[in-house]
């Protein structure tokens, strides 16, 4: 619950600094690049870790068993991965 009320009340605090122009002008651009990193870092993983499990989930549902499931979704996961990376370059 205090880890749910934390994630709520610093989306307030930081959506609350954009209405205060003085404090916009004290950011520095390497902060301002650096969380929007952190943060774009920290959705790609919980989105590939909620998909994962599905997945993992998914293959376990069609009779597999649970290192099978994972070894599935492990080389599924990195097989879009090289195929993106391949894409990229055609």
């Amino acid at each position: 619950l205090a880890l749910v009320f934390g994630a709520g009340a610093s989306t307030a605090v930081g959506a609350a600094v954009v209405f205060f122009p003085a404090l916009v002008k004290m950011t520095s651009r390497r902060v301002l690049a650096s969380s929007l990193g952190f943060s774009a870092g920290v959705m790609s993983y919980v989105s590939f870790v909620e998909i994962f499990t599905k997945s993992t989930a998914s293959f376990e549902d069609a009779g597999f068993s649970e290192s099978d499931a994972y070894l599935y979704s492990t080389l599924c996961f990195f097989g879009g991965v090289i195929s993106m990376i391949v894409s990229s370059f055609i």
